[in-house]
């Protein structure tokens, strides 16, 4: 039988982390339109807050992970 094989370096590093992380705002950016056209328009004050906060934050994350990584891209 084969002895099991120990697990190697399992830590993920900043430049692998930021381009998932910019992945991630573009995705929930291109969603919520269809995600607002699925769920219907917002029923509560709340609700709508929420969403609109959603989307702005994606947005600055978004942009500022593409300007962040593209920035380390080019030191490098």
């Amino acid at each position: 039988m084969t002895p099991p094989t120990e697990p190697t370096d399992d830590d993920v590093s900043l430049d692998e982390l930021l381009p998932w992380l910019e992945f991630g705002c573009w995705t929930a950016l291109v969603l919520a339109p269809i995600l607002y056209y699925v769920n219907g328009p917002s029923v509560s004050t709340d609700q709508a807050v929420v969403r609109t906060g959603l989307v702005i934050v994606a947005a600055v994350g978004a942009v500022l992970l593409r300007f962040v990584n593209w920035r380390r891209k080019r030191a490098a």
